[in-house]
Order: structure tokens, then sequence, then C-alpha cells
């Protein structure tokens, strides 16, 4: 009987939308067990779905991870709204950016345990790096910053080196208020400032149309 209403909690507290409640098994394993212990099966069984039910969703796991890496990209830019278009080029990234943290911290153990499998799975590997060029596009636009042509692509480059060097701080920083993340963060932008668009002049209408 213990088992069964532990059982029935757990089934109580399922998100109803199939879609949500395969991601979120899939981050769960991950986070409690590692990304390798999240194959397709597992997934399957956490989120109470048929493997016909996932398949339909998400043909693989990388996948299922460009999906979550979209979820994440709506979250960041909903969060993002109100960062102020008439502060700096490099305010306005720091911005988003944590933003951004902000919308991942409730999964930090599973997005750690990705990034450690992923150098190992050229799938996951492959999946997170198209999803993650997708992002630093909404990242940069958010930031009211031009993300097209040979200055844009050189600018979502250097966001990238940004935002890994940033990650790799965030999933060590165990501070209430990621006070250690903002510091380090903070620290790249400024080395960058120069190389990232120098942005003054070159805002997207958006930018310019907040600051005027």
């Amino acid at each position: 009987m213990p088992t069964a209403r532990k059982r029935s909690r757990r089934q109580s507290a399922l998100p109803r939308d199939d879609r949500t409640r395969a991601v979120a098994a899939a981050l769960r394993i991950a986070a409690d067990e590692g990304w390798n212990a999240a194959t397709l099966d597992r997934i399957a069984a956490e989120a109470e779905l048929s493997l016909e039910a996932l398949q339909a969703m998400f043909p693989s796991r990388a996948a299922l991870l460009v999906a979550f890496v979209g979820d994440i990209d709506r979250d960041m830019l909903a969060r993002a709204a109100g960062v102020d278009g008439g502060d700096s080029p490099r305010d306005r990234l720091f911005g988003v950016l944590m933003a951004r943290l902000d919308a991942l911290r409730p999964y930090r153990n599973a997005v750690t345990s990705i990034a450690r499998a992923a150098p190992l799975e050229p799938a996951t590997a492959c999946a997170l790096v198209v999803a993650t060029r997708r992002s630093l596009a909404w990242m940069l636009a958010a930031a009211g910053i031009s993300h097209t042509g040979i200055d844009g692509a050189l600018r979502m480059k250097g966001l990238g080196v940004i935002f890994a060097s940033t990650l790799w701080a965030w999933s060590r920083d165990d501070s209430a208020d990621l006070s250690a993340t903002m510091a380090h963060l903070d620290r790249q932008l400024l080395r960058v400032e120069k190389f990232l668009g120098i942005l003054q002049g070159i805002a997207t209408p958006r930018a310019r149309s907040a600051r005027a």
C-alpha cells in the first residue's frame, strides 16, 4: 500500500502534456543517473508513455535535446523582455545571459550531466551545437544586437565562447545569488567587448527604438 500511495502521488504530479512529460522525464534521469542512463525506453517508462507515443514526438534523444533547448529559449526571451534597451550593449548582453541561466537553473544537474556526456556521444554533441547556434542568435536578438552577416557571425562566435565559459562557472556556483557566476560573466564581457561588435552604432532597430 505505501508503494501504491507513492506511485499515485507521482502520477498526480506528472504534467498532463505528453511532450512536456517526455522532456521532464529525460532531464530527471539525466540529473539523477547521468545522460547515458536516459535511454529511449527509460524515458518512455518514466514519462508513462508508450515507445510509439514517444517516437511520434521525438525520433531520437537528440531531437528531445533540441526541444529542451527551444523551451529554454522561450523562457529566456520571456525573462529578458524587461532588459532595458537603453543600456549599453554589454549590459544588455549581461541581462540576457543571466536570464538564460535563470531559466536553466532548475535543470542544472541535468545540464551538467549532458555537457559531460556530449564529447563522447557524437549525436548529442551535434544536436547541442545546432541548438546552441540558434540560441546564440536569439540571445543577440534579445539584447538588440545584430546577428546577421559577417559581423553577426563573429559576434555569435564570441558570444558562444562567453556562454560556454560562463556555463562552466555556473555549474560550479553554489551561491544563492549566483554572485560568482555574475562576476565571471562580467569579466568575460569586459574582455571581449571590443570584439563583440562594439556594438555602438550597430544595434538593431528594436534597440535604437528603445533608446529613442
